[in-house]
């Protein structure tokens, strides 16, 4: 039986592995993306590079009627200044549109023109066919099992989500409950 020194050490190597394999998926996707939009008759699409962050923006935009930059940001835990860098490229790629309320012109909101539908509804199709995958994977897991998982799951989602978000020593710290055994 392996130490448990050496078991972290082969849990934090197939982490990363799973980490670099996960960015190939996300180029793939980026790049899926591109090739079914331009096959679809959107020739204005070819020199143009959709990232995953404004799909997610658009599906955020899609899903929430009258989101506006802040609304978005605190959905997507995304910076203020970084939706709106987004929002600007999609809105010159003709795939968002903003517009005011009349009854209040200080506010600025989102929807999608119909180039930015197309988007959405490939990026929906993508998500469930992801969401199918893993089912059929956890399909095969124990109630134990998937509540480890899921445990799991979310101290390296809370410790990713300090670490980006600026705070100091955040990996450093234990997420959740758990402690280091001796």
């Amino acid at each position: 039986m392996q130490s448990k020194e050496r078991k972290v050490e082969n849990l934090i190597n197939e982490f990363q592995v799973l980490i670099y394999h996960y960015n190939d998926l996300e180029e793939y996707k980026k790049q899926a993306l591109g090739t079914v939009l331009l096959e679809q008759g959107h020739e204005e699409l070819r020199n143009v590079s959709i990232s995953l962050a404004e799909c997610h923006v658009i599906d955020c935009i899609e899903r929430n009627e009258l989101f506006n930059t802040t609304a978005i940001a605190k959905k997507l835990t995304i910076t203020k200044g970084g939706i709106s860098k987004i929002t600007t490229k999609l809105i010159k790629k003709n795939m968002i549109e903003a517009y005011r309320l009349t009854d209040n012109q200080k506010e600025i909101y989102y929807r999608l023109k119909p180039l930015g539908r197309k988007v959405f509804d490939f990026h929906e199709t993508l998500h469930k066919e992801a969401e199918e995958f893993f089912k059929k994977i956890f399909s095969a897991y124990s109630q134990s099992e998937l509540e480890f998982a899921s445990r799991f799951l979310a101290d390296i989602t809370a410790a990713i989500r300090t670490t980006t978000s600026g705070k100091p020593d955040a990996l450093t710290n234990c997420p959740s409950d758990i402690k280091e055994e001796k």
